[in-house]
């Protein structure tokens, strides 16, 4: 019975230095705050967006109806169209945004590394799409700008309130990208920064 007790005391020893020796759990704050702070932008870049469709449906949807010049009206066109994409992206993003912080929240401390991974992959694809979208937009710019001039020389009026709005629109969404693009690429290098 003596040994039997000195064996439970050994044992009870052994496994409390063993529970005392372990590694501590991994630091998920970094991950956390540079999750949270990048997804809190994201969701005020989705609030632009929609104050920017807003706008857009509003300005837009005056001048059809108020306006009998075929510029003005041209304009409206792209404006409307501008606004419905702008309205339903940023809604998009802004609950996409918000979920990802409440999943992510629960990811990380499940499975950090796996979490980094993943994230890091996520956002290289990001990057690639921000990428895509500029050199479009950008083509998209010069082509309002080519459309408004065509239709000044051949004196349709219709077609130069198209071209310029387009570009107008255009600018507005790639200067919108561009700052888009730059919080993605300090995120992507935060997370890249963290070691587990």
């Amino acid at each position: 019975m003596k040994s039997l007790l000195v064996v439970c005391v050994l044992v009870g020893t052994a496994h409390a230095d063993a529970e005392f020796q372990a590694p501590p759990p991994p630091a998920i704050e970094p991950a956390v705050g540079a999750m949270t702070s990048y997804f809190r932008g994201e969701i005020i870049g989705g609030f632009t967006l929609v104050g920017m469709g807003v706008a857009n449906l509003g300005v837009g949807g005056a001048l059809l109806a108020t306006s009998d010049r075929d510029t003005v009206k041209g304009a409206a066109y792209p404006m409307l169209g501008f606004g419905v994409a702008h309205l339903a992206a940023g809604v998009f993003v802004t609950l996409s945004s918000a979920k990802r912080i409440r999943r992510f929240a629960h990811d990380i401390p499940r499975d950090p590394d796996g979490w980094i991974r993943r994230e890091e992959k996520r956002m290289r694809g990001v990057s690639t799409q921000f990428l895509v979208l500029k050199v479009i937009e950008g083509v998209g710019i010069a082509g309002g700008i080519g459309l408004a001039a065509y239709g000044r020389e051949t004196d349709d009026k219709t077609l130069t309130g198209v071209g310029i709005a387009l570009a107008g629109e255009l600018a507005a969404t790639l200067i919108f990208d561009v700052v888009a693009s730059r919080r993605a690429g300090r995120y992507r290098r935060a997370i890249g920064g963290i070691a587990f």
